[in-house]
């Protein structure tokens, strides 16, 4: 496997994060080559990024050049394959929360309660979101259909959030899993949406 050269030492670095102290990082690489954001999270462009696996078959890549940090999110041809990304504003200590399904949003914390998503207000990040399928109908009348089986690829500019490394927790959803059709996994492990805390430290590699 060509990716097998990263899983051992980001393996390690997981299980560390998991244990609920935001110092202990994760190293995001560096790239010169910007991947096209097309939802298929294809090999060669993201060959050489730091990989994350899950359970479920589910994956998340990360990579960075100057200006951006690129993530792929990758599930199987049956997920839809939902990411949230929470990110701390080291500057102000405000935490955000950028969101991509079927539509992409961004929010924020204010004491413990997030507020509403503001679709499609995005400054500074895009990517691809869950394309429509067209419609089925049901016993329940028509209902909108959403491609299963691409990738949620996202491009955030690091001039959004300031410095080298970045308190982060990622979230998958929409994966479908033995117990549960509409599985969640989030990195760290036990990482908490409204807890920094529990979130993970993720360096970009010079």
């Amino acid at each position: 496997m060509q990716f097998m050269p990263t899983l051992l030492p980001i393996a390690i670095l997981l299980l560390a994060a998991t244990s609920g102290n935001a110092t202990e990082s994760i190293t995001i690489s560096r790239v010169d080559r910007v991947p096209l954001l097309d939802g298929r999270c294809a090999a060669d462009e993201w060959h050489a990024a730091t990989l994350i696996e899950l359970q479920a078959k589910a994956s998340v890549y990360l990579m960075h050049d100057t200006e951006s940090l690129y993530v792929c999110a990758k599930g199987k041809p049956e997920d839809y394959t939902v990411i949230d990304l929470y990110i701390e504003r080291a500057k102000t200590g405000s935490l955000h929360n950028l969101h991509a399904s079927a539509q992409l949003g961004e929010r924020t914390l204010t004491g413990n309660q997030w507020a509403d998503f503001e679709w499609w207000q995005i400054t500074d990040w895009g990517g691809f979101w869950v394309p429509y399928a067209g419609e089925e109908e049901t016993e329940d009348g028509t209902r909108t259909r959403f491609l299963k089986g691409s990738g949620r690829e996202l491009r955030i500019l690091r001039r959004k959030f300031e410095g080298d490394a970045w308190t982060m927790m990622i979230r998958l959803a929409a994966i479908a899993h033995p117990d549960d059709p509409q599985a969640k996994f989030v990195i760290p492990q036990k990482a908490v949406e409204t807890n920094k805390a529990t979130w993970a430290r993720f360096e970009f590699e010079q």
